[in-house]
């Protein structure tokens, strides 16, 4: 009889130890790979955020002050100094650093420590909203010099009025209380391009005695209106200091004066429209007018889940050594009086932010974190002599 050959029961069972302690491995090690591969995902999408809210930032901060007079802009202002000039990012008027003084002149730079809304969090474990401190706000400032008509010429290439012998002649018109400016087409053809002038946009007047800025609240042909009641409270044609009116010449009438589109940028964090991912806000000149439901600069959500967002500036102090502020130059939240915004020379950025979604690869769910900061100086601030020294006999 021919004897058959197999597996024993015991061998068998060895066998089937032997599979699922490879399977059980293989099993481990894709699970660990799978949560090396998530957590991956999550710490670049955390890093591509803060980079996106940097580029940003810096980008902006670069052209700061470009175009505009380095002391700042007129703001309208009673005649007890007071102005009553709405700020972008924080719902309140521009302040000085005591919270009790308004601006009178507009900064390249205008700080805003702590005065932006709270920085929220998320409990991984429980999902419960966590509040931390207030963070920063900034207001940065520049001229727009892309704006030309199909001639070439620059919003600012002549004055509103230039008279002959001057090429070429420009009869437009500045209404006396600044209400509205009427353009010649042959010195500057409205609306211009790329991005034509439009309600909502700040005007910059400059003349001999001065500087103004109002708010575009109509364009129609040739004529530019800037009607009160505008949401900046910048067109406020009553006040005896910072307006257009105040820019004519005594016996009436405006010296030569120039106009120029200006931006005004701001940055703060907005946690309170999705509390568990605040979003850094990109916002252009004034949100609406005249109701938020017509709004004409709605603002940009450019990086999501930022837990904070923080300034600080290189200032040139005009009243302490080198080495001796209060606050340390190097690194100051704001300038402290009788020192100005017009004094930084460098703008000190700080970002934080979370993942979007949980890890789940560790005992508990967590998320990942990471912060970004740089320097940007000031260009159109920063070339000022800083190395003082007594001449050698």
């Amino acid at each position: 009889m021919k004897q058959e050959h197999g597996f024993s029961l015991i061998e068998l069972m060895v066998s089937l130890v032997v599979l699922l302690i490879v399977v059980a491995s293989a099993t481990a090690a894709l699970v660990q790979a799978q949560h090396a591969t998530d957590g991956v995902a999550l710490m670049a999408n955390t890093q591509e955020n803060l980079r996106a809210g940097m580029h940003f930032i810096t980008r902006d901060l670069a052209q700061a002050g470009e175009g505009i007079p380095p002391a700042g802009i007129s703001l309208p202002n009673n005649a007890a100094g007071v102005s009553a000039v709405k700020r972008p990012g924080t719902g309140g008027n521009f302040v000085e650093t005591d919270g009790l003084t308004t601006y009178t002149l507009l900064p390249v730079i205008t700080p805003g420590s702590q005065l932006g809304q709270v920085a929220k969090s998320v409990n991984p474990q429980t999902g419960a909203i966590l509040t931390g401190i207030n963070t920063d706000v900034i207001n940065i400032l520049y001229a727009d010099n892309t704006l030309i008509d199909p001639a070439g010429n620059n919003l600012n290439s002549y004055p509103i009025v230039q008279a002959a012998p001057a090429v070429p002649v420009c009869a437009g018109t500045i209404n006396a209380t600044g209400l509205t400016v009427a353009l010649a087409a042959g010195c500057f053809q409205m609306p211009g391009a790329p991005t034509p002038i439009a309600i909502g946009n700040l005007i910059l007047f400059t003349n001999q005695n001065g500087t103004a800025l109002e708010y575009v609240t109509g364009v129609a042909g040739q004529v530019i209106t800037f009607a009160a009641g505008d949401p900046a409270g910048l067109n406020q044609t009553g006040f005896p200091n910072g307006t257009v009116a105040k820019l004519a010449n005594s016996g009436g009438g405006f010296p030569p004066t120039t106009i120029q589109r200006v931006w005004m940028v701001t940055y703060y964090i907005d946690s309170t429209t999705n509390a568990s991912k605040p979003q850094l806000i990109r916002q252009v000149n004034y949100p609406a007018y005249p109701t938020v439901a017509a709004a004409t600069n709605p603002p940009q959500q450019i990086a999501d889940c930022l837990e904070n967002l923080g300034f600080s500036y290189d200032i040139s102090s005009s009243t302490a050594p080198a080495g001796t502020y209060a606050i340390g130059p190097g690194d100051a939240p704001q300038s402290v009086l009788p020192d100005t915004p017009a004094q930084f020379r460098a703008v000190n950025v700080f970002l934080a932010g979370r993942s979007e979604y949980t890890y789940l690869g560790s005992t508990q769910p967590q998320y990942f974190r990471n912060n970004l900061s740089t320097q940007v100086s000031l260009r159109s601030m920063a070339f000022q002599n800083q190395f003082n020294t007594t001449p050698v006999p």
